[in-house]
């Protein structure tokens, strides 16, 4: 189990021809398949707390949230985050962790190691799914990761890990000037919000995190 501040930056690419220059002064690293599955009630409670627990390619566990915001209703960029991930199939030592985190989250804690008595006890389902071909690259200080996401568009990360005690904002300035020669436009949500903007509008609302600019619209005063 590794506990990690991720610092995060997430653009929509408006000029894929420039970006394809930018990446080739990059080490490539890899490509992958990313199948992420999250979890939530009926309700999407969890999302509306920005709450995020996940499966990735059936392989890692993992609870994504930001342990300061968590159940605060203010607008925030979705940027960084704690991040506990645990690789399947569960080692038992690691149960109290989970349960921890549970507790900590107002969940239900699991007396076996189990993703399925986790959802039982919490009433979850599998509420959305995410697929999505990555493309990883590095330089000296950061990863950026190039997505193509089905159904949602194509998008670029940029990406470093912190430690808790660390200028979460001075970190993300440094991002930006990274990325200033570039045609973005910063998205300030992950993949979870976009796919509810697109699917289901009411619930994208209601969710902790929104775009700056529905944020502007739909929450007025509250910024």
């Amino acid at each position: 189990m590794q506990k990690i501040v991720e610092v995060e930056l997430k653009y929509e690419v408006l000029d894929k021809k420039q970006l394809q220059n930018f990446v080739r002064g990059l080490s490539f690293i890899e490509i992958k398949s990313i199948h992420d599955v999250y979890f939530d009630t009926k309700e999407g409670e969890l999302y509306q707390r920005g709450i995020f627990i996940r499966l990735r390619n059936g392989k890692y566990f993992d609870f994504k949230f930001n342990e300061v915001e968590v159940d605060l209703n203010k607008y925030s960029e979705h940027g960084h985050c704690n991040e506990h991930s645990f690789d399947l199939p569960f080692d038992k030592s690691e149960i109290h962790y989970i349960n921890d985190l549970a507790l900590m989250l107002r969940l239900k804690p699991i007396t076996k190691t189990s993703i399925a008595e986790f959802m039982k006890k919490n009433n979850l389902i599998q509420s959305v799914v995410i697929q999505k071909i990555r493309k990883i690259y590095k330089d000296a200080q950061y990863e950026f990761s190039l997505d193509e996401a089905e159904g949602l568009g194509t998008y670029l990360e940029i990406e470093a890990h912190a430690l808790p005690h660390d200028d979460v904002g001075h970190i993300k300035t440094h991002m930006k000037k990274r990325l200033s020669s570039l045609r973005l436009k910063l998205i300030t949500t992950g993949y979870n919000e976009l796919y509810w903007r697109k699917h289901n509008f009411n619930l994208y609302l209601k969710g902790r995190y929104l775009l700056e600019e529905d944020y502007k619209k739909y929450r007025p005063g509250q910024m």
